[in-house]
């Protein structure tokens, strides 16, 4: 997890105690968790391919299944493959919205107009 200082730390770090007292077998890297303010580890937009590189290291440094990096407000995440790949947002709203309609088949699925082909294609 990438919290880029910003706004996601505490509650990763309560989302990990959470699943912890559950009993889950979870491991949570996190980078960048602290919140401050002054970004001193640069602009928390994971949307701009030069702030990426800091979840792709820890994802290889690591070994880890996945990365997720989230915006300074903690409004939008991001999330990156096991290779520290980052995988674009329409490709996310394709796989959400296929496991969606599998649950619940006919429902109605309300997408971004500007990347239609693959959640039209689900």
């Amino acid at each position: 997890f990438n919290a880029g200082n910003g706004a996601a730390g505490p509650v990763i770090d309560a989302i990990e105690a959470r699943l912890k007292a559950l009993g889950a077998s979870v491991e949570f890297i996190k980078i960048h968790n602290t919140p401050d303010g002054t970004f001193p580890n640069g602009i928390p937009n994971p949307l701009l391919p030069e702030c990426r590189d800091d979840t792709r290291k820890a994802v290889i440094e690591h070994g880890a299944d996945m990365g997720i990096a989230f915006d300074g407000d903690f409004d939008r995440c991001f999330l990156f493959d096991e290779k520290g790949q980052f995988i674009e947002g329409y490709y996310i709203v394709g796989l959400l919205a296929e496991a969606f309609l599998e649950k619940h088949p006919g429902a109605k699925i309300i997408h971004d107009p500007r990347l239609t082909w693959n959640t039209e294609a689900v």
